[in-house]
């Protein structure tokens, strides 16, 4: 048996792997509506504003890109009629970036088609399977973040 310092790597490796093949099936969803994976997840951040729409320095936080790559990213799906912005009532300078319907459509659709790709990849895998595997990654996430490990030097 591998001791654990091999284990870790190859858990790493796994979940590095995992998360490459999620964004590829992410990737050809959101493809069939247009659109890119960072597209999309700028679409979520735009949903998450709630009916008051949100502001470009939310989107940035929740992209954790800069604001102009956030704006950049608005001004695309603005062109695309997925987004619209309108003045901030609550701040002369800025604005407000809510979703069209065609947005909500096209992010309903996707996410839909997410989804359904996301079931097909665990079909035949036991349900105790998937829930230990849950776990398991939520408690190494839980465990990286509280021992806040970085580089050993």
């Amino acid at each position: 048996m591998p001791d654990r310092s091999e284990l870790a790597l190859q858990l790493t490796d796994a979940i590095a792997a995992t998360q490459a093949a999620v964004q590829r099936a992410g990737d050809r969803a959101f493809r069939a509506y247009g659109l890119s994976h960072r597209a999309h997840a700028a679409l979520v951040a735009v949903d998450q504003g709630g009916p008051d729409g949100a502001r470009p320095m939310e989107i940035a936080a929740q992209l954790r890109v800069s604001r102009a790559a956030a704006t950049t990213f608005i001004q695309r799906l603005e062109t695309k009629g997925l987004v619209e912005t309108t003045p901030d009532p609550e701040d002369d300078r800025g604005v407000r970036v809510t979703l069209t319907r065609q947005g909500l459509d096209v992010l309903l659709r996707a996410g839909q088609l997410e989804r359904r790709l996301a079931a097909r990849a665990i079909e035949g895998l036991p349900a105790s399977s998937i829930s230990r595997a849950v776990y398991v990654l939520q408690e190494f996430d839980r465990r990286l973040a509280e021992k806040q490990i970085g580089v050993v030097r």
